[in-house]
C-alpha cells in the first residue's frame, strides 16, 4: 500500500512540475481553452484566456499540494526512522 501512495504522490509531483514550468504547448493550450471559456460564459477573449491560465496554474498547485500530503507524511516518516538508526561513530 505504501509503494502505491508514493508511485501516486510522484505522478503528482510530476503533472505539477510540467504544469507549473512554463513549456512550448502553452502557446496552443491557453488561447483554445481561453475561446471555449469566453464562448461558454460569454466573457471577452482576453478574459478568457486570463481565466484559462488562471484555473491552468490552480490546478498545478492542487496537484503538488495533494503530492506534498499524499507522499510527504511516509517520507518524512522513513527519514525520521533513518535519522533515529544513524550508527555512532
Amino acid at each position: 500500500m505504501l509503494l502505491r501512495r508514493v508511485a501516486f504522490s510522484v505522478s503528482l509531483l510530476a503533472l505539477s512540475l510540467y504544469i507549473l514550468l512554463p513549456t512550448a504547448d502553452e502557446i496552443i493550450i491557453h488561447p483554445i481553452f481561453g475561446l471555449f471559456l469566453a464562448n461558454a460564459f460569454n466573457l471577452p477573449l482576453v478574459l478568457g484566456v486570463f481565466l484559462s491560465i488562471i484555473i491552468y496554474r490552480g490546478v498545478g498547485f492542487a496537484c503538488l499540494l495533494s503530492a506534498l500530503l499524499i507522499g510527504g507524511k511516509p517520507m518524512y516518516c522513513k527519514l525520521k526512522e533513518r535519522v533515529r538508526k544513524k550508527p555512532k561513530a
